[in-house]
């Protein structure tokens, strides 16, 4: 049964994972699990079995793959001067960006971003309500999101 449909269940797993490597691991892990697996009697019929297997191992693989990316500049590589000059750049609008904020904003997103003050505290710091605080920092990342749409472009 490996070998009659082991291509067929390599392009299931590829279909979700988008990685012959991986996807060729999903179905040889999930082999190994089934020669593993001391009892087979709840097993009906195999080939449904081992597909429905193929796309939930697909699955998981995906999602543990979310968990690890990381971003590309974060790696380990030696730093360049030109690395260097690009994130000097980005954190510079990023901050010139933070300062265009109206002040009611900018204070918000300061107590509860940067800070990481609760909703509650800066409220109170402020003296307004705590739908204002998440009003005011609603409306910043809306103001940030549009003004800074194009900044991942340069990070990656």
């Amino acid at each position: 049964m490996f070998l009659e449909h082991y291509q067929e269940w390599c392009l299931l797993s590829f279909s979700y994972v988008h990685d012959l490597d991986d996807a060729e691991d999903v179905v040889q892990a999930i082999f190994i699990k089934l020669l593993q697996k001391e009892e087979h009697g709840s097993i009906g019929s195999l080939k449904p079995y081992i597909s429905k297997a193929v796309r939930n191992e697909s699955l998981k693989k995906i999602k543990s793959k979310q968990r690890t990316f990381t971003i590309p500049h974060s790696t380990t590589h030696v730093p360049s001067y030109e690395n260097e000059l690009i994130q000097s750049e980005i954190s510079e609008t990023i901050f010139r960006e933070l300062e265009s904020l109206p002040a009611q904003n900018r204070k918000v997103f300061e107590l509860c971003v940067i800070e990481g003050i609760k909703y509650e505290s800066a409220a109170e710091i402020m003296g307004v309500t705590v739908n204002t605080v998440k009003y005011h920092l609603k409306k910043s990342f809306k103001i940030l999101r549009l003004n800074l749409r194009n900044i991942h472009l340069w990070m990656l």
